[in-house]
């Protein structure tokens, strides 16, 4: 079996490092390593440069299927993972691009890819997720905060936890509790929300250094349309395995 490139991804790798090589100059000098995008203002202004000139070239959808503005392949995918690696790059929102766009294609409404999926491509929107708890981090099934159904719309309580740029992020993804009689696994819904929703509040987690890149979120009376449901209502969990797969798996 060769695994040589092709002459056309010899080419296209080409392309891809040229222009990270490029973006790499106006890096700040206080970039270094994948928690800057998320420590400071500058750190995230860079981040969402790089990502417009990704998107730009179509880079944010790269294996996509065209319907949804996907270009390029797979292979492209991982050049462009390669090359931001080199340089150190961010620019590829890695809870939108990398776990949220894959899980909409796989388990989101029409309506919802229609949606979400050409601002996730043209950078317009970043995503943080809402996942942990305080005292449900390894079994999150384990979560206390609630989503209880009014008409078309949920009503959101409780704390989230250890959210990586939720003082930056522009949605989030979320998994609540919507159905307290049902059994563990088959109690959970998963929606999408405006992090700028009235009742949202984002509260840091310093380092020891003061550098600030986790958070608490706190969720009072938050109302999230049942139109952001991905996948079905209590049926959550299913959504939640397939996003890991897709966070496991991603190119950070």
């Amino acid at each position: 079996m060769d695994f040589r490139l092709t002459e056309e991804q010899v080419a296209r790798r080409k392309e891809i490092y040229k222009v990270c090589e490029e973006l790499e100059k106006k890096k700040p000098k206080s970039y270094v390593g994948f928690e800057s995008q998320f420590d400071n203002q500058e750190g995230w202004d860079f981040h969402r440069y790089c990502a417009k000139e990704f998107a730009k070239r179509g880079w944010l959808a790269l294996g996509w299927p065209q319907e949804y503005g996907g270009t390029g392949t797979m292979m492209d995918k991982v050049l462009l993972a390669e090359a931001r690696g080199y340089y150190d790059l961010p620019g590829s929102d890695i809870f939108g691009v990398s776990m949220l766009a894959p899980t909409l294609l796989a388990a989101g409404s029409e309506e919802i890819k229609r949606e979400f999926l050409p601002k996730i491509a043209s950078a317009e929107i970043m995503f943080c997720e809402l996942w942990s708890e305080p005292n449900a981090g390894s079994d999150l099934a384990a979560m206390t905060s609630t989503a209880v159904r009014k008409g078309d719309e949920f009503i959101v309580n409780g704390q989230k936890t250890w959210n990586t740029g939720a003082h930056f992020a522009d949605w989030g993804f979320g998994v609540y509790k919507s159905d307290p009689a049902a059994r563990k696994h088959h109690n959970l819904t998963f929606i999408l929300n405006d992090m700028k929703d009235k009742g949202v509040t984002v509260k840091g987690i310093p380092y020891m250094n003061g550098s600030h890149v986790y958070n608490e979120v706190y969720l009072d009376d938050v109302h999230m349309s049942a139109k952001y449901i991905v996948g079905q209502e209590n049926e959550g969990w299913a959504v939640v395995n397939v996003l890991a797969g897709f966070e496991r798996s991603n190119e950070w």
